[in-house]
């Protein structure tokens, strides 16, 4: 069946694909990528491990208020240097002839999975690696059928992790928590905790992404690289207490998995941004690129905020300044 057809209907997140986290999120992913494969030792074989990967690409409904912001995006670039995501957006849904007509309605938005698998194409140096994981099964499914329509213009090895029971929920978090602490420096995986972080109902959860902490710390200089998604929903000021710990700490909270990153030497690039919603990115990388990598992913966010506020948008942008530092 064409991937087109297909649904996925109990993926709640698939409503999320294309809101002001993913544009910002998969900024910092392609960003990091590109700078990533200029270096050794990664240009001659990254493995990307990705939980959370989706179905590929997402259906924008008519109307949806997604629409305003990713017309935004999608317009012409006017500024001052490439938008790297909306690059991304325009080669892909092209190749996968979704590319809207110049002044239709936006139908359709790229996710993660299919952008990185791109990404590692741009780089033939080495033989780059794509790990997808993903919960549902009808979901995995259309992102098998993604990759299959797009097989041709991707140069990388690409495979969609499941348990021998392909109509299994497969928990991509679990695997990962298991897997870790053997991976070393040429892997990097991108985590999405999602809103989970203070709630006590969500200890489980935030004990989890300790035992990971813990995996990834073990190895020290040769650690994997790790991006991790954070989002608060509207709870501002627990947000920014969370962020500069000026707020009572959970036991495997963020402020307590900071520490254990810095307390190993690893310091990471951390973004924040807030649209709607208040968010962060940590990008954990090795000590030495870490500096020039904050500089790198700070001029693709401006480029991508400056951008969206160009076309109309800034009226979608509560605090249309993404920040980003070294932590």
């Amino acid at each position: 069946m064409d991937w087109k057809m297909m649904g996925d209907p109990a993926n709640i997140e698939n409503r999320n694909a294309g809101n002001g986290g993913d544009l910002v999120k998969h900024t910092v992913y392609i960003a990091t990528l590109r700078f990533l494969l200029a270096q050794e030792p990664w240009i001659r074989g990254l493995l990307l491990r990705e939980c959370h990967a989706g179905r590929g690409v997402y259906r924008i409904p008519n109307g949806d208020v997604r629409s305003r912001l990713l017309s935004c995006l999608y317009s012409d670039p006017v500024g001052n240097g490439p938008v790297l995501l909306q690059d991304a957006q325009r080669n892909i849904l092209g190749i996968l002839d979704c590319w809207r007509p110049r002044g239709g309605e936006v139908q359709w938005y790229v996710g993660s999975a299919l952008i990185n698998a791109f990404t590692l194409s741009e780089n033939q140096h080495g033989l780059h690696r794509l790990e997808l994981y993903e919960w549902q099964p009808e979901t995995r499914q259309i992102l098998r059928s993604v990759l299959t329509a797009a097989q041709a213009h991707v140069h990388a090895s690409l495979s969609v992790l499941q348990d021998d029971d392909q109509n299994r929920e497969f928990d991509g978090e679990a695997y990962i928590e298991q897997q870790i602490s053997g991976w070393g420096k040429q892997n990097v995986v991108l985590l999405d905790p999602f809103a989970m972080w203070r709630q006590p109902s969500d200890q489980a959860k935030r004990n989890r992404y300790g035992a990971i902490v813990d995996g990834l710390v073990k190895h020290g200089g040769d650690a994997p690289s790790v991006i991790l998604f954070w989002t608060w929903g509207r709870a501002f000021p627990i947000a920014a207490g969370d962020l500069n710990g000026k707020v009572e700490p959970v036991r495997n909270g963020y402020g307590e998995l900071r520490a254990k990153l810095h307390q190993a030497g690893l310091h990471f690039v951390l973004v924040k941004w807030r649209w709607g919603l208040q968010f962060a990115m940590w990008v954990v990388v090795p000590v030495l690129h870490v500096a020039a990598l904050r500089d790198h992913i700070a001029l693709h966010c401006d480029l991508l905020s400056d951008h969206l506020i160009r076309h109309g948008c800034s009226h979608r942008l509560s605090h249309p300044l993404v920040e980003v530092e070294v932590d």
